[in-house]
Formats: structure tokens, sequence, C-alpha cells
């Protein structure tokens, strides 16, 4: 909040003034400003990071907002976040933080018609620290309130009630890592069985994305049998991995030095190409990694192998978005069901998971319809490919992408890569650390 000295002045608003509702309601512009401040709306998407280790603290008038925050603090995007809430409102506050220094991120629910509302906003000033961002929830809908809060130092006002995604909104692009800079969407690639044919969607996608002139980076972390290095006649000896011991000072010179670049918009961390024993880094090199590379590119595209390991469960819980790719038998659709239903319980506030069907119509082999394969997960069916064996040994075999051999083959994954497509805008880092609330 601002101190006393920035309190005062001209449009500084006498305290024990009180708020008359219907002053001036908040038309169109004023809202469209509000959303603006607070980032993606529920239209828009969640924002593409998370906030920085901080302490969060909120006073509450009702049992139904210190439920919503808490549904709020359990998502990964929040849990980084020192959280508490309690109930005590605007009042509590004042009396707690008498004797306690203020945290980075204090939430208080409050009534603004209220006789004393403004008087005790001066009382917490008095005792609130100048880094202490404050967010006010209260039920009167008033651009002259906002406005009158804001020049006060209230950081946000919002209109209840609020819901945990736009609660998350507001909080992370309250803290900003880099203003200026642009951070790229992560997009994590799995399949539902192995040789489902993740990597081949994966690898294929990234083509299709840089040859339409965007800039992305694939990730091959299937440490030990990646083939990213192979399909894109990539001469690695050394896998990236094995260089990531002096991550902690991993700057643009070291960072470019583990990229190759095949084609042009297309960089790649590859695995090595001789078969050898790799150590899977640890979660904190992947994490410093990462997020060099998702502030270097507007996309960054994850081949993960088909395994169950901790660091490969955290990814898929700490990225923005998931690409599942399975055939249509029993077996990936069980394995399928499995990895949305964990998703959708993991990350409630996040888009569902995209499923690719791949060797869809072989011969003489019972399938399960792509209609109903979709159907029994809950999810609509994105993209389908269909079964090309030829072409598809011929594009493993010669290092070549679909699109190279066939326009029809690479359609699906030109289809995936405009569904990706764009640079996302400015947002914090979103971490490959261990997401703390999953269990």
């Amino acid at each position: 909040m601002m101190n006393a000295t920035e309190r005062e002045g001209p449009s500084r608003v006498s305290p024990g003034s009180r708020h008359e509702p219907g002053a001036g309601r908040l038309d169109d512009a004023a809202q469209g400003a509000l959303a603006d401040r607070a980032g993606p709306s529920e239209d828009g998407g969640q924002p593409l990071g998370r906030i920085p280790y901080i302490t969060l603290r909120a006073f509450c008038e009702t049992p139904e907002f210190i439920a919503t925050l808490k549904q709020a603090a359990g998502d990964r995007r929040l849990s980084r976040a020192e959280f508490d809430a309690s109930p005590g409102g605007l009042r509590g506050a004042v009396q707690f933080f008498a004797t306690q220094p203020t945290p980075d991120l204090l939430v208080i629910e409050a009534d603004a018609q209220s006789d004393d509302f403004f008087q005790e906003l001066e009382t917490l000033a008095e005792v609130c620290d100048a880094k202490t961002r404050v967010v006010v929830v209260g039920s009167v809908n008033d651009v002259l309130l906002y406005r009158r809060l804001v020049e006060r130092g209230i950081t946000e006002y919002l209109v209840a009630p609020v819901d945990p995604s736009r609660l998350i909104s507001v909080f992370v692009n309250l803290f900003p890592q880099h203003e200026a800079a642009q951070f790229g969407k992560v997009v994590a690639f799995i399949g539902g069985k192995g040789g489902a044919g993740s990597s081949t969607v994966a690898q294929n996608t990234a083509w299709a994305l840089a040859r339409n002139r965007t800039k992305v980076l694939l990730a091959d972390l299937d440490l030990q049998f990646g083939t990213a290095a192979l399909n894109y006649n990539i001469n690695a000896p050394i896998g990236f991995a094995d260089q990531l011991d002096g991550a902690d000072r991993l700057d643009d010179a070291s960072f470019e030095r583990l990229l190759h670049k095949p084609a042009p918009n297309l960089s790649v961390l590859a695995g090595a190409t001789a078969s050898r024993s790799v150590v899977a880094p640890s979660l904190e090199a992947l994490d410093r990694l990462l997020d060099r590379a998702r502030s270097t590119f507007p996309l960054v595209l994850l081949d993960l192998p088909h395994e169950w390991s901790p660091w490969v469960r955290q990814a898929l819980l700490s990225v923005d978005e998931v690409i599942v790719t399975a055939e249509p038998d029993l077996a990936n659709l069980r394995n399928a069901r499995m990895l949305f239903d964990l998703l959708k319980e993991a990350r409630p506030n996040d888009v569902e998971p995209v499923l690719v069907l791949n060797k869809v119509r072989v011969p003489r082999r019972e399938e399960i319809r792509p209609v109903d394969f979709a159907a029994a997960l809950g999810v609509p069916l994105d993209v389908q490919v269909g079964y090309a064996p030829r072409l598809f040994s011929k594009s493993a075999n010669g290092g070549q992408m679909l699109a190279e051999l066939s326009a029809a083959a690479g359609r699906p994954f030109l289809q995936i890569a405009q569904s990706l497509g764009g640079t996302a805008p400015a947002r914090p880092a979103r971490s490959f650390l261990k997401w703390r609330s999953a269990r």
C-alpha cells in the first residue's frame, strides 16, 4: 500500500466517509480496464505462470469466500505461496497486523458500505508494509469506489462473487518476474501406451510450427531412448542432460550451446545418439533449463517418455497444456482414462488434455471406434492420424518429417500446430519443480 505521504492529496477520501452505492456503476469501459489489469478472463484462459515464493494472507467475512480461496490456493500456479485464511474481514486484519508483519499479498473481504470502512483502511495503511500488495473483495459494483481505493494504494478491487479462476488470474498477474519479457507456452506430449506414437506427433508438430514461422523448441525428455536426434538427422554424441551440471549458472551462451537447429525456427534439446547410461538431471536443473527455454521461445514442446517417474509426473502437472496420443484399443483406453482422470483432478482450472488418436483404421485389426474412444474419456476427438505404414517407415528411416513426404500426411500435425501457435502474453514462468499440493 502507499505510504502516508502518498495518501495525502486532493483526491483523498476523508476517513470515515461512507460510500453511496449506485453513484457510478462500472460501465463497459471500466469493466474492460479492470479485466486488463487482472489478466485473462474466463474467455481468454488462465495466465501461463506461477507466482514466486510469497506469503499470502486473507481475512474474510464469509465461509464461502474462505472456501473459494482455499480452492484457488490448491492450484499449481499458487503452489509456491505460503497461504492462510482467517475470518474477521477488514477489522480482523487491522487487529492482527497491529502486532504482526504484513505479508507479500493481503486479501480482504470487506463491506464497502459500512460506516467505518475507510477509517479502518486508513488504520491498516499505517501498519501495512510498502511492498505488500492488497486486494479487496466486496459486493459494491461502483467505479467511484474503485478509483478511491486505487488512490489510497489498494492494488486491486474485485466485485463479489469471485470464483477461483478469477483469483488465480489476478494473483499471478500481480507478481510478474520480468515486466517486458515474453513467456512461452509449454506443452507436454505423452503416449497412452508405449509405441502409441507420441514422439512422432510431437516432432511433426514442432516441424509444422517451424514451417509456419513460429519459433519453437522441442525438448526430447526421453533421455535414454529418445528419437528426436535420429528423426531430425542431428549428430549429438552428448545429450543435453549430460551438460546440466552447471545449470545454476545457465546464461544465454551456455543455453545456446545445448541447442541443435535442424531447420529454420526449430531448435531441439536432443538426447545422445549413442546408447549410454544417462542419469536424469535433478528437478531443479530441469526447472532452470525450462525457465530459460520459455523466456526464449514462444512455444516449448516436451516429448515425455511413457513412464511414471516423479519428474515426468510433475512435468505433466506443471505444463500449460497436455496432448495425449493413443491407439484405438482397450489398453490405450485404460491408460488414457487414468491420465485424463489424474490431470482433470490435479489441474481443475486448466484446459482439458487434448486427445490424438494415432494408427486409426489398421487393416484386419479390431479397433474401438474413434467416436466411442473419445466419448469414454469424456472429451472431444481432436485429431485422428490414419494408418500409413509405408509413409511412416520411410519418414523414420530417412530422417524426414511426414509433411516433407506428403501434404496429406502432415495435415493432422498442422491442425495441432494451428491450435497451439502464437506467442503467449507476458507472464511469469511456470516452474517444472514438484507441485507441492499434488500428492
